[in-house]
């Protein structure tokens, strides 16, 4: 069965905030195969409180609910979370969330590696097929035994599943050189990464690399260092315990003055605001 693709634009929201839930599996960081980082699996029975407002992460969500009762809302349309659908979160889209008391609610968040892909931006509709609900139930038994690992690995599977039904119109090819640099990039976010580098790796000249960069991205390669950089203390400052000034050196930086300068710029608030899910 084809995929029923509804296309949401990109919000190109300042702010991120994350509701953030003690009751997810996090697994080790590699888990998960070489398409996706897998941050968290979980399964929880909804209530009321399940309400938030603004939601909006530098990581990927997908959603199935075996039970119907929760939704979520972006750019004025509503997605109920039912049985019959895994619902996709690009990182970056805005949305609401709510929920009747009862409902059973299962999520992956993840990453998708930058060396592979970029896909279109939107919140996107799957529907439920036979063999997408089996892996479903399999990601679910992993999670209600406590089984990280497993767990990474059955959600990796179903991701593979749900995006293989999207076709390759919704990602956008990357270019061999860019894909390159994208995966250099993303293995050195805690070393020096200075346009010379870069440039190298890219085998041109340092000022032919930066016209080449600008074009070919539309950001300078400072500003796209440093989105990247912040986007994967985002991350960590989620998914792990890991101290700010770990954090800091983890992504670059010298020192949690910087971090916390820069962080904010990005991502609106400082890194202990986020990381306490801006309550």
């Amino acid at each position: 069965m084809s995929a029923r693709v509804l296309f949401v634009p990109k919000t190109d929201h300042h702010l991120w905030h994350n509701p953030f839930t003690p009751h997810g599996l996090k697994p080790p960081v590699g888990e998960g195969g070489d398409s996706f980082q897998i941050h968290e699996c979980g399964l929880l029975r909804l209530g009321a409180g399940w309400n938030y407002r603004d939601v909006c992460s530098p990581y990927w969500r997908l959603y199935y609910d075996r039970t119907p009762g929760a939704w979520i809302e972006s750019a004025g349309r509503r997605y109920p979370l039912t049985p019959a659908r895994f619902l996709l979160v690009p990182d970056g889209v805005a949305f609401n969330c709510g929920s009747r008391p009862g409902a059973e609610h299962m999520w992956v968040h993840f990453s998708l590696y930058p060396s592979l892909t970029e896909a279109s931006a939107g919140i996107v509709e799957i529907p439920a097929t036979r063999l997408g609900r089996a892996l479903a139930r399999e990601l679910q038994r992993r999670i209600e035994k406590g089984q990280a690992v497993a767990a990474a690995h059955a959600g990796a599977g179903l991701l593979h599943l749900v995006l293989a039904e999207l076709g390759p119109e919704w990602f956008t090819a990357i270019p061999p050189r860019l894909r390159k640099l994208y995966s250099w990039i993303q293995h050195q976010l805690g070393g020096e990464i200075s346009n010379g580098l870069l440039a190298a790796q890219a085998g041109l000249s340092v000022e032919a690399f930066i016209r080449w960069f600008k074009a070919a991205t539309g950001r300078t390669p400072a500003a796209f260092v440093a989105e990247r950089r912040i986007r994967e203390a985002c991350r960590r400052l989620a998914f792990s315990t890991d101290s700010i000034e770990q954090v800091a050196e983890a992504v670059g930086f010298a020192n949690r003055h910087h971090f916390s300068r820069v962080f904010k710029q990005h991502a609106g608030c400082g890194p202990a605001q986020f990381r306490r899910g801006r309550a």
